[in-house]
């Protein structure tokens, strides 16, 4: 056997070896928690406010981080947990540069007025549950519409980043897992 051939042998040999210890002993160190490695671009909208104008989730987009809350239609904002911590947290959110998308179904009639005292945007799907609809592509819709009844949805909280990307859970946005400590946090600076 030639000699470069019998160096280039033993090299590889040793390559070889050196991967397949590292791989059985990988280095002491801070883990990487592959979830959090799992991100997408959150899906855009257009949506009507509450005062009839539209609102689109792209013009928040690299100028702010934005939380996307999703409230069932049918009870209304005030009976929302999380829709009155973002309420009530709404300024100081606003001064860490975070902005405020609420989002529902259709709301009843009667509940209309309450999205008037919020200030920030309060959306209706009108479409939810539909796949083309805002609720379906959030993963949020538990059941779609029927005749005579809206579809209802899984309140939910997202955090954007301010560069659009949002952690995915499959093919969907991940909520929040813990709202209301979450937008503590939030308000705190962290």
């Amino acid at each position: 056997m030639k000699p470069r051939l019998l160096i280039l042998l033993l090299l590889l040999s040793a390559v070889v070896a050196v991967t397949g210890w590292r791989m059985r002993n990988p280095p002491r160190g801070q883990t990487v928690d592959i979830s959090r490695l799992i991100r997408g671009t959150a899906p855009d909208f257009q949506l009507l406010d509450q005062n009839n104008r539209p609102v689109r989730l792209q013009g928040y987009l690299n100028r702010f981080q934005v939380l996307v809350a999703f409230f069932d239609g049918q009870t209304g904002p005030d009976a929302d947990p999380i829709m009155q911590s973002l309420k009530q947290f709404s300024g100081a959110l606003r001064k860490n540069n975070i902005r405020i998308l609420a989002i529902s179904t259709p709301l009843n009639p009667q509940l209309k007025p309450q999205t008037l005292s919020y200030p920030f945007p309060v959306l209706r799907d009108t479409i939810a549950g539909t796949p083309e609809s805002c609720c379906f592509r959030w993963g949020v819709c538990q059941q779609p519409p029927t005749a005579g009844k809206a579809a209802q949805i899984t309140p939910a909280l997202f955090l954007i980043s301010q560069d659009g990307l949002i952690e995915l859970n499959g093919q969907f946005p991940r909520p929040v897992a813990d709202p209301l400590p979450a937008i503590t946090k939030l308000v705190q600076g962290d």
